[in-house]
């Protein structure tokens, strides 16, 4: 019987299916919907995110954006966390503010100038506009009305001087965040003279012009463009249970994590192995021909992955990559302290 999937295409998911979001990509979103069960029967690896710093100062600024939005227009946000799903497609909105979708963002200022338009416009990041025209979609609304809430500083800056949002509600659906001064993060040991709520911090930020709105569009032409998208998506990797094309290294991680056997190249491959060994005599680890040589890596691993390999003597725990006349020109495996390369 095969293993149920459990997953479905989530707004938060949309752009990464499309290839078009740079937190993860098409292989990552697939590995997710597929499940863990089904991931452990075919030796994959099922991506569990515990979340950072950007997810931990978003979720604890939620409620204090929707305040910051109900006092300047007036209305008030209704139909929180709410749920809306049509077949495989899923979305999970923050709310509904006068007859419109209400998203609230949170952001640094550097990725403000570079990311985002003028207030007042539909100018937001692409991968929100993806989120916002899926949720729309699938919630039927007419227009989106985004709430961002910008940071002067990166909050990973603010958590390395101590300042960390802790939850202190006993209730999965009840949040009461504060924002503390740690001097001992790890044994809980803080400067309880220097606890900040979210809503405090959020007020004075929007006081002194951090704060903006957008509103949006429903766009049915895009709409009807990412249906069929996600149909391409869902019927020729999900239900087939086949990985999407490989975007990255990591990809290459969670798909192959035992790799055993010998593979021999091609022509084409043993000369893109001649061109990664004359990058890497050549560089160091930055610059454009670090991106090349990384591109090289990525395409001979997702080949040797489609092909079949034997196992002999010298491959029983890794890939060994030969060229026709029997040389060896690459390995991929586990080093002495268990890490993953290509070498």
């Amino acid at each position: 019987m095969p293993t149920p999937i459990t997953g479905t295409i989530s707004g938060s998911r949309a752009a990464a299916v499309l290839g078009l979001s740079e937190y993860a990509t098409p292989v990552n979103v697939w590995l997710q919907i597929m499940g863990p069960e089904f991931c452990a029967e075919h030796g994959y690896e099922y991506p569990v995110f515990e979340g950072n710093a950007a997810t931990r100062w978003g979720s604890a600024f939620e409620s204090a954006i929707i305040d910051l939005t109900e006092r300047e227009t007036g209305k008030t946000v209704t139909d929180r966390e709410r749920v809306y799903r049509d077949d495989y497609l899923s979305c999970h909105v923050d709310g509904i503010i006068d007859g419109a979708l209400y998203e609230g963002k949170t952001t640094s200022a550097m990725n403000y100038r570079e990311a985002w338009g003028e207030p007042g416009t539909d100018k937001i990041p692409v991968i929100y506009q993806i989120q916002v025209q899926h949720n729309m979609m699938l919630a039927g609304l007419p227009r989106a009305e985004v709430s961002v809430l910008v940071f002067p500083k990166r909050v990973e800056e603010w958590e390395a001087m101590g300042y960390i949002p802790s939850n202190f509600s006993d209730s999965d659906k009840i949040c009461n965040y504060k924002i503390m001064k740690y001097v001992d993060y790890e044994n809980r040991i803080s400067n309880h003279g220097e606890d900040v709520s979210p809503f405090q911090w959020a007020r004075v930020m929007a006081q002194m012009g951090y704060f903006h709105r957008y509103t949006v569009e429903a766009h049915p032409e895009l709409q009807a463009l990412l249906r069929l998208r996600y149909r391409e998506f869902w019927e020729n990797y999900v239900l087939t249970g086949t990985p999407p094309p490989v975007m990255n290294y990591d990809d290459v991680k969670a798909l192959v994590r035992e790799p055993i056997g010998t593979v021999v190249a091609n022509a084409e491959i043993t000369r893109l192995m001649a061109e990664y060994k004359n990058i890497t005599s050549e560089i160091g680890t930055g610059g454009p021909l670090a991106k090349r040589r990384d591109q090289i890596k990525v395409a001979v691993l997702d080949w040797m992955r489609t092909q079949g390999a034997t196992p002999d003597d010298e491959s029983r725990d890794k890939w060994i990559l030969r060229d026709e006349a029997g040389r060896k020109i690459a390995g991929y495996g586990r080093n002495k302290n268990g890490v993953m390369g290509f070498r």
